[in-house]
């Protein structure tokens, strides 16, 4: 095969292919074999037609067609290997020349974006320090009790706070409407699961009642119902009231967490389990002003084929979540009161932002040569093995399939940690505690030896 590669602005390669006769005519008459296979013709079962019968029936344009079909993936595919490029996007292909002797197709190969790199080391950001305050330790521990409550049914009027079990109806105008029905379903009054107004009204109500309820649906709301009265029939079947446990030592029983057996414990328990959580936070936020000032001073040009791509498939990822919750997209752009064209635009800014780091931090790894080699995935693997109680054969086991991935998650955590080491501003207070353990450093060895003895 003869080609021609021209490099364009950009990041994007022409490429013009002119296929050997040989092979385009292989290629035409395992096309017209496939085409005569499933020809119908009167009087002849499928792929019983006779070949001089057939070619009078079958166009020579479908034989083209079919012939391109098959052969256009893996000369492409030859491309991408013998000149190694490496595509970003998904390429446009034209067809130039076609008779029964000559086929020559174009291809339009979107590759990554050159990289401009500006400063990306030394921009002394300041660290985010996070801190557990009371209140919020206080709010998290009264979660945790909370989580622990029980139900019980009692015999009187509902308040807020209780749980009742209820069947409903809704109609507008009479007729029900899709959604709108359920059974022996448990309905948290004050959660505020349901439209505004709907709880309220199941507020003072016992088991055994039937009630009206009247609500009108927000603007906001999917097209069918938007801005609509409706009309629910309730049947209250049970109330019952959350009762909160004490937090004592029978309560830490309960939990049975590793540890823990005093309130004391559990309080130093849960702080540390926020501490770790907004340190991951902080950490992240830590990264992203980095990023932005790394950003800053690079220069990237991206282009829209590369968007385009992006932004469908963030799109067809939302669709999918929404799928997930039972609404289209479309349903939940009508929830939200945002016009197709506006997510578009909000999904296009994302795009293009998460683009630009993805590409500026590539370049960095390679100009840093931040590479996973085969030990650091062994260790990997023992501290996920430990950690699950597993063996490290059944890890990699688990692991052979998405290898690739795995290795490429640690070298992006790899990339992350330098770019934030490189990044952070060093405190003074750090300095001065890192230097006198710099100079003592020899005659600290002993101490450390008889303290790892005494653990033993």
């Amino acid at each position: 095969m003869k080609r021609v590669v021209n490099k364009l602005l950009n990041s994007k390669y022409e490429v013009v292919c002119d296929l050997d006769e040989k092979v385009w005519k292989e290629a035409q008459e395992k096309a017209f074999a496939k085409l005569a296979k499933n020809l119908k013709l009167d009087g002849f079962r499928p792929g019983k037609v006779p070949l001089e019968m057939a070619k009078k029936h079958i166009p020579q344009a479908d034989v083209f067609n079919e012939a391109i079909n098959s052969i256009l993936q893996p000369t492409f595919d030859e491309v991408l290997k013998e000149e190694k490029i490496l595509p970003v996007a998904r390429p446009s292909v034209d067809v130039t020349k076609v008779s029964d002797k000559e086929l020559q197709v174009k291809f339009l190969i979107i590759t990554a974006p050159d990289v401009t790199l500006g400063k990306y080391k030394g921009h002394n950001v300041e660290e985010v320090k996070p801190e557990v305050s009371k209140a919020e330790l206080d709010e998290a521990i009264k979660r945790l009790v909370e989580q622990n409550a029980t139900l019980t049914s009692v015999d009187r009027v509902s308040k807020l706070g209780d749980t009742v079990v209820i069947d409903f109806l809704g109609s507008v105008n009479g007729v029900p409407f899709d959604g709108g029905k359920a059974e022996n379903y448990s309905l948290e009054l004050g959660s505020h699961q349901f439209i505004p107004g709907f709880e309220e009204q199941l507020v003072g109500k016992k088991s055994g009642e039937k009630v009206e309820v009247k609500v009108t649906f927000p603007k906001q709301y999917v097209a069918e119902l938007a801005g609509k009265d409706a009309v629910f029939a309730v049947t209250i079947h049970e109330v019952k009231e959350k009762v909160i446990p004490e937090l004592d030592e029978e309560l830490i029983k309960d939990l049975n967490i590793e540890g823990v057996k005093t309130v004391e414990e559990l309080r130093e328990h849960e702080k540390a389990h926020l501490l770790e959580h907004k340190k991951e936070h902080a950490r992240a936020e830590t990264l992203n002003k980095i990023v932005d000032k790394i950003l800053a001073e690079t220069k990237v040009e991206i282009v829209d084929e590369i968007i385009n791509d992006e932004v469908e498939g963030m799109r067809k990822q939302m669709s999918d979540r929404m799928a997930q919750q039972g609404l289209t997209l479309e349903h939940y752009l009508e929830l939200t009161g945002q016009s197709n064209d506006d997510f578009n635009k909000t999904l296009r800014v994302d795009a293009e932002k998460n683009l630009k780091v993805m590409f500026v931090m590539e370049a960095i790894a390679k100009a840093e040569n931040i590479v996973v080699g085969d030990k650091e995935v062994d260790e990997e693997i023992s501290k996920i093995a430990k950690q699950y109680n597993m063996e490290e054969g059944k890890v990699k086991e688990i692991l052979a399939a998405n290898l690739a991935n795995f290795k490429a998650e640690l070298r992006q955590r790899k990339l992350q940690d330098f770019i934030f080491d490189n990044n952070v501003k060093k405190s003074s207070s750090k300095k001065s505690e890192e230097k006198p353990a710099e100079e003592k450093k020899a005659p600290a060895k002993k101490p450390a030896a008889k303290k790892e003895a005494a653990k033993k």
